[in-house]
């Protein structure tokens, strides 16, 4: 099984963001470390990847400056300058932006666009996928990859397909690792699969890895097994957990290096070594992947985190049906509490979710690194004195951290055929961090895609005309949390402006729908303003048709 690279994983530029007409408070993390510019840190993430193959409920106003837009026209705005004013435990502050003009809102829309138009192998049900992300946090923390994996077969085009999104919080150290390593990390276990090895139940650290990549194990492993949607899932989510174990305990393994005697020219010394490679695991990433087994006709989707991905399904009658695919995973979910609870001890039942969040800090219940809540107090406390010898500073070990870990990057993966006896057709998958869910609903983003389907160029249309005009279907399963509104219209409307990514379609309507002005003035902001009104933005949109029509 080759590995072929087709799209741009790309590093993630800051760019300035948002409000809106329909303001959501973005979901916030722990607070991040400073960031670093060294390349003695840059070559410790690289390594890494080697060793592997403040939002308080703030309400806001807004009002205009002394150049009040009232009768102007909507040009006239552009350029004119409005307030945000942010009601917080300290009172108001004020904070004054100059709004940005249409053509500049289009620019950072439209930049930072990717994907691949036309697939073009027959056998291969995607047709097609379009990628584009907006910043809030500066820089970007999320991150994205696209690849297609040839597999060896008689038949051209029976691929494999990996799609990954990627949601960094403090900091990007985590979310730049994945972006280079999830994907060739998923291909090594998928071909160990093919070859006959099945993934161990439990992570067994860096010995396993190095009998994965030996052919000689896959010779004498468990030869036959079969590729089979269990084993599959099974060897996902090891692969997941695998690498994670390898971020959040390659850092450990070297604490004993800082006890032997320095050499003054030692360059990097031990501990620089060791704060370099810590930086992904003092870092966080929420993760998920769709795979594609074209051969086999089957679908999966991993998730560890509170990204969220929902299939658009077509029946007969041309009617849609949303199907959501992933549960966000974070401490307001009941299932992730109750499940938190039984993986600790009784007295600890009050502190393991606390106030929505890990022991009252972390959102997501899961997560790649974030190893404060994965290592034993005197580990983290021992990596935390070497960040501060070098003047960098550390992510606090939690409180109430007796019987780590607290989050796993163990992913619950969904399984789909690609066809199903009612003849209904999956026309796409919508991935996307929670940038995008905390301004749009499962349900209103498949209608949106649905409607852009049949026109990307039209009139706006009024949000509680859409689910008339394309009649959603009742869920074939009980609807994973969160469960919202079906959809929620208000008095406003959908924008339909000839985005030939798709996209950028949907973070166009996350972001006030089709008030141009309001869009223009989410954009507008920069610097904590921008980060307490939303969050980075990343969406990815797969196609699918039918494989014997692809050319």
């Amino acid at each position: 099984m080759s590995f072929r690279f087709v799209t741009r994983s790309t590093f993630l530029r800051p760019q300035v963001v948002s409000r809106s007409i329909r303001s959501f408070p973005s979901r916030s993390y722990s607070n991040a470390s400073s960031p670093s510019q060294s390349s003695i840190r840059t070559t410790g993430i690289l390594s890494v990847g080697v060793l592997a193959s403040a939002y308080a409920l703030y309400a806001y106003e807004t009002s205009q400056s002394s150049d009040s837009t009232v009768g102007k026209s909507l040009n006239e705005v552009y350029g004119s300058k409005f307030d945000i004013n942010i009601r917080g435990s300290r009172g108001v502050q004020s904070y004054e932006f100059i709004r940005k003009s249409e053509e500049e809102v289009e620019t950072l829309l439209k930049e930072h666009e990717s994907g691949m138009k036309t697939v073009g192998r027959r056998g291969n049900p995607v047709v097609r996928w379009d990628t584009n992300w907006v910043g809030s946090n500066e820089p970007c923390e999320d991150r994205f990859a696209s690849n297609i994996i040839p597999r060896n077969s008689d038949q051209p085009g029976k691929d494999l397909m990996l799609f990954s999104i990627i949601d960094g919080h403090a900091g990007d150290a985590t979310s730049k690792l994945l972006e280079k390593t999830l994907h060739p990390v998923l291909s090594v276990a998928l071909a160990g699969l093919q070859a006959g090895y099945l993934p161990s139940e439990k992570v067994a650290g860096c010995k396993s890895w190095s009998e994965k990549l030996n052919p000689v194990t896959w010779m004498y492993s468990k030869v036959g097994a079969s590729w089979n949607s269990d084993n599959v899932i099974r060897t996902i989510q090891h692969a997941y957990t695998e690498l994670d174990d390898h971020i959040c305990q390659s850092p450990i393994k070297l604490l004993s290096t800082l006890n032997k005697p320095s050499n003054p020219s030692e360059y990097p010394t031990p501990r620089q070594t060791l704060v370099a490679l810590a930086q992904p695991a003092a870092s966080g990433a929420c993760a998920i992947t769709t795979f594609v087994d074209a051969e086999n006709e089957d679908l999966y989707v991993a998730l560890a985190g509170d990204c969220r991905a929902v299939a658009g399904w077509q029946s007969p009658d041309g009617s849609w049906r949303c199907d959501s695919l992933t549960e966000d995973q974070m401490g307001e979910n009941p299932k992730e509490v109750e499940r938190m609870q039984k993986e600790h001890p009784a007295s600890e039942r009050d502190t393991v979710i606390k106030g929505g969040r890990v022991q009252g800090g972390l959102q997501p219940t899961r997560a790649f690194g974030d190893a404060v809540y994965k290592w034993t107090t005197a580990q983290g406390n021992a990596i935390a004195d070497a960040f501060r010898e070098e003047s960098d500073k550390p992510r606090a070990i939690r409180p109430w951290n007796f019987t780590p870990p607290y989050v796993t990057a163990r992913p619950e993966v969904t399984y789909r055929k690609l066809k199903n006896d009612k003849g209904d057709k999956l026309k796409f998958v919508i991935m996307a961090t929670d940038g995008l869910w905390d301004r749009l609903t499962s349900e209103e983003s498949v209608l949106l895609m649905a409607s852009y389907l049949s026109h990307p160029t039209h009139s706006d249309i009024q949000k509680t005309e859409l689910p008339r005009l394309y009649p959603l279907n009742p869920p074939i399963e009980e609807r994973p949390y969160p469960v919202q509104e079906l959809p929620q219209p208000t008095d406003s409307s959908w924008a339909y402006e000839g985005d030939t990514n798709a996209a950028t379609h949907l973070i166009r309507n996350s972001l006030a729908g089709a008030n141009k002005k309001n869009r223009a003035e989410l954009l507008s902001l920069n610097g904590k303003v921008s980060r307490w009104m939303r969050d980075d933005v990343t969406c990815t949109v797969i196609f699918f048709d039918d494989a014997d029509k692809t050319s």
